[in-house]
């Protein structure tokens, strides 16, 4: 014979009634952030907040750094790999490339 798991309807009404009180907070609070940022400055013809341009900046400044700082480090390595014969230099030295190929490639960064 297959048990049966039976909820009770009072549980049942109560997780509907909170499910309903998260759903009207959640959209609540969306409600008051979009508030705040209409208080910001940014609104549907003003384009931006002058901030979080420069935010995004130097994000990308900061990534690029860290980019080449990689692939200068990555190239060392390798050097100091083929220098020292070790037997698998050159798979490492095609997946180094590869992955600065990925970075490089990278639309967002580059611009």
């Amino acid at each position: 014979m297959r048990s049966t798991i039976r909820i009770p309807k009072s549980d049942l009404v109560l997780n509907a009634a909170l499910t309903l009180a998260v759903l009207a907070s959640l959209l609540v609070g969306a409600h008051e952030g979009a508030r705040a940022l209409q208080a910001a400055g940014l609104t549907d013809n003003s384009g931006a907040i002058g901030g979080v341009a420069n935010f995004v900046s130097s994000v990308t400044d900061n990534v690029k750094w860290l980019a080449a700082t990689g692939i200068g480090l990555a190239i060392a390595v390798v050097g100091l790999l083929f220098t020292l014969g070790h037997p698998r230099a050159h798979e490492i030295a095609i997946k180094a490339g590869i992955g600065a190929a990925i970075i490089v490639g990278l639309g967002g960064i580059s611009k």
